[in-house]
């Protein structure tokens, strides 16, 4: 009995002592969760990058600021391809909240596009950097963790599906294994490339847009790139990982890349490199003389081109051109009937692009042949058009073409043309 009153003596004794809590501020804002903090920091980091692949083609995916002074923004090399040029685009804010919207976006691409040149490529790796213009105020870079995650740990990505009405979409997930791995991926429709990496594999679910996106661990540090183009990924998504992204950055080429953030006693600049040259905008007094040698239109169709062309040049400086004609003037016609899909667009966009470079063309060249049936939509800097302008002209045309309302087309380039330029009228 005496032992039995010892031990409950000895229990009460080594009890925690209960404290008094303090009371709840019921005015305080509840606390965030791991995801919703590490979103908060790293989304002002992740870019929507936009890539136009000529003839209408706009390949779009997600980036990340991983060096502010040298103004490089990370992705995959499947979205930019072999492309020299990209736009990039980060979060605007209402409030505290990001804007989701690409709508928002897309209207507002002179203000909130950054032009880039994609400065560095890792073919093998999936990876690519793009030297941005400016990084607007507020953009920190985000930094590479120490090391990689290990199978079990958490993670986190953000990126820009296409399919989703929305951007800068969270997904969390859970380190499955990292290991090497050879895969493909498309460049376009046509194109298939492959690729060997060491990867991250994750449960958590990623689509085309994601690529290039950030995966990050719980301190909001970068320890892989999304590689959402992989075509026989099924249920599984990988990432390319950490180490990879160091290679890259490590390269005696992009340590070369003079930083805002050091001084002259720091670094010794590299030789500087003069800007491409671009050619003045256009100043002639009439617009470009556009033809209708094949006769698709008709005269009252045709007739709305000039006005809209006039109205664009002497406002805004910019050329609507448009030229049918029965053949290629140059080339087989049946050889260029029997190219494949691939050889054809090449075809027409070298001879857009002399054609363009000819007549000093700022602006848009739309170009139609009757033999062999062809259509191709030539921006040459579209650095001055929304991102996705001239897919959305050729969609157009396309769709009119097919319903046989060859003027509806016209019309809707027309349409699309001025309205990028602000000129639409006001319904």
């Amino acid at each position: 009995m005496r032992r039995l009153a010892l031990a409950c003596l000895l229990a009460f004794a080594t009890a925690p002592v209960a404290r008094a809590q303090p009371k709840a501020d019921p005015s305080a804002p509840p606390p965030l969760d791991a995801g919703a903090t590490v979103y908060q920091k790293v989304v002002r980091s992740t870019a929507w990058v936009h890539s136009d692949r000529g003839g209408g083609r706009l390949a779009t995916g997600t980036g990340t600021l991983v060096d502010k002074g040298r103004r490089l923004v990370l992705t995959n090399y499947h979205v930019v391809a072999d492309v020299k040029q990209a736009t990039v685009f980060f979060p605007a804010y209402e409030g505290k909240k990001t804007i989701p919207d690409k709508k928002f976006y897309t209207e507002r691409a002179g203000r909130l596009g950054i032009p880039g040149t994609v400065v560095e490529l890792d073919k093998n790796a999936d990876l690519a950097l793009i030297r941005i213009d400016r990084v607007p105020d507020g953009v920190p870079e985000l930094p590479l963790a120490p090391e990689a995650p290990d199978p079990g740990q958490a993670v986190h990505s953000i990126g820009n599906p296409g399919k989703s009405g929305a951007l800068w979409v969270y997904t969390p997930g859970k380190v499955r294994q990292l290991y090497g791995k050879k895969w493909k991926a498309k460049l376009d429709e046509r194109t298939v490339v492959s690729f060997e990496a060491k990867v991250i594999e994750t449960d958590s679910p990623t689509n085309p847009g994601d690529s290039g996106g950030p995966l990050v661990n719980d301190k909001g540090q970068l320890v892989g790139v999304t590689q959402g183009g992989a075509i026989d990924a099924q249920s599984i998504s990988i990432f390319v990982e950490l180490s990879e992204v160091k290679r890259l950055m490590n390269r005696r080429s992009v340590q070369a890349l003079r930083s805002e953030a050091t001084t002259t006693a720091d670094v010794k600049d590299p030789p500087k490199k003069d800007p491409p040259k671009k050619e003045p905008k256009p100043d002639r007094e009439k617009p470009l003389a556009s033809k209708d040698d094949a006769k698709i239109f008709t005269e009252a169709g045709w007739a709305k081109l000039a006005p809209a062309a006039e109205k664009l040049l002497k406002e805004k400086k910019t050329d609507i051109f448009v030229e049918t004609v029965e053949k290629p003037w140059k080339g087989d016609p049946d050889k260029i009937k029997a190219m494949n899909g691939a050889e054809r667009e090449k075809f027409f966009k070298e001879l857009a692009e002399e054609r363009a470079k000819e007549v000093n063309l700022h602006g848009i060249y739309i170009l139609v042949s009757k033999t062999p049936q062809s259509l191709y939509v030539f921006v040459p800097h579209p650095d001055e058009f929304p991102p996705g302008y001239a897919t959305k002209v050729k969609t157009a045309i396309i769709e009119n073409f097919r319903a046989k309302k060859f003027d509806d087309g016209l019309l809707k380039a027309i349409e699309i043309t001025l309205d990028a330029k602000g000129l639409a009228e006001k319904k």
